[in-house]
């Protein structure tokens, strides 16, 4: 995974993430592909695995060159980076009512404004 090549910016990197399969939970909330999932299970949760519960988050921070492998792994750091980028990018709102924070496996839905640039 290469570093920010040519300032990728966050709907790119994201949508290229949802097509690569590689993060579990993070997948396509409706048939228009305007919604995605993206997990977000509490680090507290007894049954919470780094390796795959920050994956999508550890892989921002790495494109965002703000972590290196080898480096001190800061699980909440990455999740409050990508969320606050999500937050502040006008191209996401999220989506609270389809949201499910509260089961075993949670998840947040964003919706993606002005898709209609990526073909999918």
């Amino acid at each position: 995974m290469s570093v920010n090549p040519g300032g990728r910016r966050l709907k790119q990197w994201l949508v290229e993430q949802i097509h690569s399969g590689r993060y579990p939970g993070l997948v396509w909330e409706d048939d228009s592909r305007t919604m995605f999932r993206i997990p977000w299970k509490h680090a507290g949760k007894q049954d919470y695995n780094q390796e795959v519960d920050a994956s999508i988050f550890k892989a921002w921070a790495v494109f965002k060159g703000k972590f290196k492998e080898g480096e001190k792994a800061e699980p909440a750091t990455w999740k409050t980076r990508l969320r606050c980028a999500l937050n502040k990018s006008p191209d996401f709102e999220e989506v609270g009512d389809r949201s499910q924070l509260d089961i075993s496996e949670p998840y947040k839905v964003y919706r993606i404004w002005a898709l209609l640039w990526y073909v999918l």
